[in-house]
């Protein structure tokens, strides 16, 4: 069992196509290295407010956001949706998505991803 107020947060270390950093904190709860799953990860992610994270895809692995608090745009695809507390979104495989917190609150969500670890961050932007 790992608990996100014992371990805390890191800053996510991806760089964009022109340089620039993603933005946004992440504390990894289950993962291989963590507690041994073959076949998944879950994380609590955290986007301040004026961040953003990049528009990336992953082409070996699906993923999901759970909105915990927050009103943040999540792009995906070719879209954009405004989500809130309580909105699931799947990310299929290969699919562009990202999420920027234009608002005053702290963006929370729960993420998985279909590996344990390892899977590629292609950036798209």
């Amino acid at each position: 069992m790992h608990n996100v107020h014992e371990q805390g947060f890191t800053a996510l270390d991806k760089v964009g196509l022109n340089g620039q950093r993603d933005q946004g904190l992440v504390s990894t709860l289950i993962s291989r290295d963590l507690s041994g799953s073959d076949d998944l990860c879950v994380s609590w992610g955290r986007i301040l407010p004026g961040q953003h994270h990049l528009c990336h895809h992953h082409p070996d692995a699906s993923e999901f956001y759970v909105v915990l608090g927050g009103t943040p745009i999540v792009h995906l695809g070719d879209t954009t949706y405004r989500a809130k507390p309580g909105d699931a979104i799947y990310i299929p495989r290969g699919t562009t998505h990202g999420i920027t917190n234009d608002g005053k609150e702290h963006v929370e969500l729960i993420v998985g991803v279909s590996k344990p670890a390892d899977w590629q961050f292609v950036p798209d932007e």
